[in-house]
């Protein structure tokens, strides 16, 4: 058997360096570190059938004014939603940036932040891409959030499988609360034939938060019923999502989300590992996407548990330092 030969490779692709982590003839990501280090491609071949497991841009250009609207963006300090922006910690009161007739902050502050690379490797491992960000390089960031951090973002792709892995590092001197999340979009077609409103989406979370009209959690969780008990699987066509599910169920340690293309026969899987609790579900309207989004906390997290909602913020003493993992592979 001929032995499986992984390449890193990068090359400027509309003004942005792009690096592209390759299996030979087997698959390929794409990550623009410049543009919040989004791995906003991800094509593994089946036979002679490239599928695009991850919902790609249109072009760089497009990611750069829409940074949440592809791709793989990286969301934290807090993922989704800040109610007014505003809120405290230790006894001291915090405010995020937001628009004068926003109710809320919106997916954290690095979206389009410019992420170094520290390491690229292509060996019996795999291919693999490091890249990380220090906050105290962006005033924007310390003005707002005042606790000094180090993200760290590993893509290794093996065997076809994208692994993501994170580590975040308090690099201050006191405490720092933090909630992390991404917000991945897949392909519902997988395959140039598949039908994708008769894709079956299937999502182990055995209840959801209730949201209010501006989608922050009420502080309610419901069990899930309808369309939205994705336990067992739903068609995609039936479904309208922009919710924050919870009592997420673990296999072996990880939460599976799932798109099933049974008229094709592709289907594609992505793991989460236990950090993350939380699982958003959106359905940006008009495309044949969908998101899965593994949070470690709900929207407004700190806010709910200001309340005494536990919601799971973490809580980083002096260098200390979060780490989680997270999956995208065929099924």
């Amino acid at each position: 058997m001929a032995q499986t030969s992984y390449a890193v490779a990068a090359k400027t692709v509309e003004g942005f360096q792009v690096y592209y982590i390759q299996q030979d003839n087997k698959a390929v990501a794409e990550i623009v570190p410049a543009l919040g280090n989004n791995c906003y491609a991800f094509k593994v071949a089946v036979d002679d059938t490239w599928l695009n497991l991850i919902d790609a841009p249109p072009d760089l250009a497009t990611l750069e004014t829409r940074p949440t609207a592809y791709g793989n963006p990286i969301l934290f300090p807090f993922p989704n939603r800040i109610r007014n922006g505003a809120w405290q910690f230790e006894g001291k009161t915090y405010q995020f940036d937001k628009a004068p007739e926003s109710p809320t902050t919106i997916h954290g502050l690095l979206l389009n932040r410019p992420y170094q690379v520290e390491s690229h490797t292509a060996d019996q491992n795999g291919a693999t891409l490091t890249c990380s960000l220090n906050s105290q390089d962006f005033p924007e960031i310390t003005r707002q959030y005042p606790f000094p951090f180090k993200i760290e973002i590993t893509y290794n792709l093996k065997d076809a499988v994208l692994t993501m892995r994170t580590a975040i590092k308090n690099t201050g001197d006191q405490n720092m609360p933090m909630g992390f999340g991404i917000h991945p979009y897949f392909s519902v077609d997988l395959g140039t034939e598949a039908d994708a409103s008769q894709a079956v989406i299937t999502v182990p979370a055995a209840k959801y938060w209730e949201l209010d009209e501006v989608l922050v959690p009420t502080g309610e969780q419901h069990t899930v019923t309808g369309t939205l008990d994705l336990q067992s699987g739903q068609p995609f066509s039936q479904l309208k999502l922009d919710h924050v599910f919870t009592d997420v169920q673990l296999v072996d340690g990880v939460s599976r989300c799932v798109i099933e293309n049974r008229d094709t026969g592709y289907g594609m899987v992505m793991e989460s590992d236990a950090q993350f609790r939380e699982l958003v579900v959106y359905t940006p309207p008009g495309r044949d996407a969908i998101c899965f989004e593994p949070y470690t906390c709900p929207t407004d997290a700190i806010n709910l548990e200001a309340r005494g909602i536990s919601a799971g913020v973490i809580v980083l003493a002096p260098n200390e330092t979060f780490s989680g993992t997270v999956r995208f592979m065929l099924k």
